[in-house]
């Protein structure tokens, strides 16, 4: 008898599955695999089931209105693996949480569909500033939008406590970077001058 598909892979599949373009692009489900388990390892090696807690709005397959999600969630085990393109995600899911093989999406932690060429001018991401981390990436056609910007640290007057602007603490070009890009997905982490210039972590 074949082993039960555990939950977390499960889920992990569905995500990758429901995020990826009905082509059923091995690198682009793959992709959407490793950047979730990527972001989870990062996290505080969070469960992919933790990470949706942690983050509800982390992937919108999981919102309940993903066809493709909400199918490989409710496929019993038998009948999933009659299903090429969905035991596709899970075996890619399994390589994920095992870090195991090559990641196609080269330590990326999100991802972006054709919603960033339809929704250009209003995506979080381009507000944000970004650029390609190769030319190769940019799978819509679309420009760069890079901003310059500059980080000072806090200092506080002893004698009257205001909070002025000190010295730079850096500075940086983009908020975005694309790390990979296959099917119709685009992959990204933080610029990590953004990341120096700001404090922040890698994974929030």
């Amino acid at each position: 008898m074949s082993r039960a598909i555990e939950k977390d892979v499960r889920l992990l599949a569905a995500i990758a599955y429901g995020e990826a373009s009905t082509a059923n692009d091995s690198d682009e489900i793959g992709g959407i695999a490793f950047a979730v388990a990527n972001r989870c390892r990062a996290w505080d090696n969070k469960t992919v089931s933790e990470l949706r807690i942690a983050d509800p709005n982390y992937a919108y397959a999981w919102d309940g209105s993903n066809a493709r999600f909400n199918k490989l969630i409710k496929t019993s085990d038998a009948d999933l693996k009659l299903e090429a393109a969905m035991m596709l995600a899970v075996d890619w899911a399994e390589k994920a949480l095992a870090n195991s093989g090559p990641d196609p999406s080269n330590g990326g932690f999100w991802w972006d569909g054709l919603d960033f060429k339809t929704r250009y001018a209003k995506h979080p991401k381009v507000r944000d500033g970004f650029k390609w981390g190769d030319a190769s990436h940019n799978l819509f056609g679309v420009p760069e939008n890079r901003r310059e910007f500059v980080v000072r640290w806090k200092v506080k007057n002893k004698k009257t406590g205001q909070v002025v602007d000190g010295s730079e603490r850096g500075r940086y070009d983009s908020v975005w970077v694309s790390t990979a890009a296959h099917g119709s997905t685009i992959f990204w982490n933080h610029n990590p001058d953004y990341i120096h210039a700001t404090g922040g972590k890698a994974y929030r």
